[in-house]
């Protein structure tokens, strides 16, 4: 694995620099009273640090949910940056104010709370400065192992997912093959480590069938003990983007994904969280719900809630409840459809019921009672199930774990009403599933927050020209004959437990 790259590991990197902000800011707090209070210190440091606590990490996860630790944000300038967390000093000094009130009815006084905004925001500053240069400066470089045209599909399928933290320097041939393409040719195969080293590669990417090529196997142990990363593509854009392409998926992924995350998280410690989360959303979010009710029952006929089956895990029917935003009528005559964007059947207020989420606050009681998680999959319906698993390979798999009021497709992927929509949300699904964790749904959790203070999602990953016809020779390949019999699809057959 390459150590040098913020790449790799996606999840450490934005977990380090979220707890680093969190340090600055309660070293901020520390500092402050110190300057100000000098002998005293010992004294209000102890009154007070719960308060330092909540501010630092209302800092760190306000600055999560506006995208600063992604390594997509390398691109905006420094002055926005600036900007934002300038907001997020405030609110969290603010959080801190009213933290004060509450637990001693005695503030610091403005002089304190002045000294420890300054030196907090200088010290965020001062880090977010280095983590964007380093993000900016850290390109790597990526050579793919090619040996027949479907691997030089594949290198197609990586240069439109367009990165900027990486570059294809070119390909390396194997087993006799010659590279049609445009792509720069680095070598042949068994000249792979020196040509490594003379490239400066950071990444070898090869298809799964060249992962499993004894004839390379030693080449690729030498590398990865080198801290060269040798991976296929598909684990790329996990690490990189954190979806998996379904163009991809193999049955052996799957196989492997589905052993991934750790049991006691999803037996017993996602249970814990879900309640906790469940109890403390219903008890937030109870005057909302008891306005959105009101507002519904004043502006259309019919009942204030709608409950309709959905597909929980396994297959298990779950009656889901949510506030009305149709006409009580809506599916008399179509059935189950999905809502086209401006679906004309949605009334006013449950227009803005669906932008900001307002209408899925019911759903916690789902999740109290063990029906639904907080985080996990959205849950569709039965008949929509059907239809989509008869066009998508593996669509089922999403039933294999708790549905959820938020996930990880929610927050990366708009509302969608197509079978199209429903691959890619499938996408971010499987992703979900294979890296589970509490850090993860705490993650999602804050996205989510996001997505409902700024109404909806816009997709990181928009389909270029360019990808759609990679994606399109990449399909119309798993149909050929001469496909090795690893990379065909297979009938997934489902039975309903």
């Amino acid at each position: 694995m390459n150590t040098n790259g913020i790449l790799g590991k996606h999840w450490l990197h934005i977990s380090v620099h979220f707890s680093l902000d969190c340090l600055l800011f309660y070293a901020a707090a520390l500092a402050g009273i110190l300057i100000r209070f000098g002998p005293h210190f010992s004294a209000v440091v102890d009154s007070y640090w719960p308060s330092m606590m909540v501010m630092a990490v209302v800092f760190s996860s306000t600055t999560y949910i506006f995208g600063l630790y992604s390594t997509h944000s390398s691109a905006d300038g420094l002055a926005k940056r600036a900007g934002i967390l300038a907001f997020c000093a405030i609110v969290a000094v603010g959080v801190f104010v009213v933290g004060t009130y509450i637990h001693s009815f005695r503030p610091l006084g403005r002089g304190a709370v002045g000294i420890i905004a300054g030196i907090g925001y200088a010290a965020a500053l001062a880090h977010h400065i280095v983590l964007v240069y380093t993000m900016r400066s850290n390109r790597e470089r990526v050579a793919y192992v090619i040996s027949c045209r479907f691997d030089e599909l594949e290198t197609r399928l990586f240069r439109s997912f367009g990165t900027h933290h990486l570059e294809l320097a070119g390909v390396i041939q194997h087993n006799g093959y010659t590279a049609t393409s445009d792509v720069r040719v680095l070598g042949d195969c068994k000249d792979l480590v020196e040509i490594v080293r003379r490239e400066r590669i950071h990444r070898v990417l090869c298809t799964g069938r060249g992962m499993r090529d004894n004839t390379l196997l030693k080449q690729f142990c030498e590398l990865r003990y080198s801290g060269v990363s040798v991976m296929p593509l598909i684990s790329l854009c996990e690490e990189v983007d954190q979806y998996v392409p379904l163009e991809l998926l193999t049955s052996e992924w799957l196989l492997n994904a589905s052993g991934e995350p750790h049991l006691l998280y999803i037996k017993k410690v996602k249970r814990l969280f879900d309640i906790v989360a469940s109890l403390a959303g219903i008890i937030l979010s109870s005057p909302f719900l008891l306005t959105a009710m009101l507002l519904v029952k004043l502006t259309s006929h019919g009942p204030v809630f709608y409950r309709q089956a959905r597909s929980g895990r396994f297959g298990r029917v779950v009656r889901v409840t949510k506030l009305r935003t149709m006409r009580a009528d809506a599916e008399r005559e179509g059935g189950a459809v999905w809502s086209p964007e401006n679906d004309p059947r949605v009334t006013t207020v449950g227009r803005f019921l669906r932008k900001y989420r307002i209408d899925e606050i019911p759903q916690f009681f789902h999740v109290l009672t063990g029906e639904m998680s907080f985080v996990g999959p959205r849950p569709e319906r039965p008949e929509m199930i059907d239809k989509l698993a008869a066009s998508i390979p593996y669509y089922q798999e999403r039933l294999m774990v708790q549905p959820g009021i938020t996930g990880w497709a929610q927050v990366n992927y708009p509302y969608g009403s197509s079978a199209e929509d429903a691959r890619r949300k499938l996408e971010y699904d499987l992703y979900y599933m294979k890296n589970m964790s509490v850090f993860l749904d705490l993650f999602i959790l804050l996205d989510t927050v996001r997505i409902v203070l700024s109404g909806g999602v816009k997709s990181r990953h928009t389909h270029t020209a360019e990808r759609n016809k990679a994606l399109q020779d990449y399909q119309l390949s798993t149909a050929s004959p001469d496909l090795p019999a690893a990379r065909q699809v297979p009938d997934f057959e489902w039975t309903s437990v």
